[in-house]
């Protein structure tokens, strides 16, 4: 019962991408360019292990932190202080983030480059600040987690390719996953706005300064319709310039990516409750899950 609960409270569902993406690129992607990658297998399961754990704990403090707004916002999904107790939750955490930090810790040591620890404490710490007090705050907490996972995927390349070396391959696979951080955090900004507009009642009840509250559902929905120009103009830089050297994930990318993100823009003007956002939220989970597949079409084609 226990295993089950925690589960639910990190999102396996979303730390299972994160494993995803992660194993696609090392393991398909760099290895299509031939690249020599500087992580041995236990250096990157250490690193990967560390992310997935500091990421775990960081949904688990921001559940602790939000009971109050989720008994308004989504009562039926609630689990601390419905299915277990705030202090058991928040002993999750700390066992959880110790054991992110640590690994972190003892990957950096392994590679031998300590003073980049503070990338995982700093990782985690804004984390917490987020869930404390950064979330309250518009727009900064919405940067907070985006910026967070945009850097969770460069972070991969950062640690796996020898900068000295500069090969054609390696500077187009950096290129690319560079490309991918980049969508990554637009396309987490824009969703991070519709999960506000989704969270007013409750954020409202616990007077938050988000922007749906500052600015009306109406005015925050332009915002996110800016946001998603972001990755549908990133996209259409791409398809325009690499449409003749790389016909078929460009063509994927066009399908799955660039035509639903124009879907979602246009959907955007006319949703108004909280059901049609929800969906404009997981429409936006598939098609980064999406976009992130198109790494194998690119290791098969390119």
């Amino acid at each position: 019962m226990n295993s089950v609960v925690y589960f639910k409270l990190i999102r396996w569902k979303n730390l299972l991408l994160i494993i995803y993406t992660y194993l696609l690129i090392k393991f398909l992607f760099f290895p299509s360019f031939s690249i020599e990658t500087a992580l041995s297998l236990f250096q990157f399961s250490l690193l990967l292990l560390s992310i997935v754990l500091i990421s775990a704990a960081g949904y688990i403090i921001n559940d602790i932190e939000d009971v109050i707004s989720d008994k308004i916002n989504k009562p039926k999904k609630l689990i601390v202080s419905k299915v277990i107790t705030k202090e058991k939750a928040l002993q999750w955490y700390k066992i959880t983030n110790t054991l992110g930090i640590a690994l972190g810790i003892i990957f950096c040591l392994n590679i031998g480059k300590p003073t980049y620890s503070f990338i995982f404490i700093g990782a985690s710490l804004l984390l917490y600040l987020y869930s404390k007090k950064l979330k309250s705050k518009p727009l900064i907490g919405n940067l907070i987690i985006a910026f967070l996972i945009g850097i969770s995927i460069f972070i991969l390349a950062f640690f796996e390719f020898n900068f000295i070396l500069k090969t054609e391959p390696q500077n187009l696979a950096f290129t690319i996953i560079t490309a991918l951080s980049i969508f990554a955090f637009c396309m987490n900004l824009t969703r991070e706005i519709i999960k506000d507009i989704e969270d007013v009642n409750g954020d409202y009840a616990l007077k938050i300064s988000t922007l749906p509250i500052l600015l009306g559902v109406n005015r925050t929905k332009n915002i996110a319709n800016l946001t998603i120009l972001l990755p549908i103009g990133l996209l259409l830089f791409i398809l325009l310039n690499f449409s003749e050297s790389y016909k078929f994930t460009m063509l994927y990318l066009l399908i799955t990516v660039f035509l639903p993100l124009v879907y979602i823009s246009i959907k955007l003007f006319s949703v108004k409750n909280k059901n049609d956002f929800k969906k404009i939220s997981t429409l936006l989970k598939i098609t980064m899950f999406l976009g992130v597949n198109s790494l194998i079409i690119f290791s098969k084609f390119h």
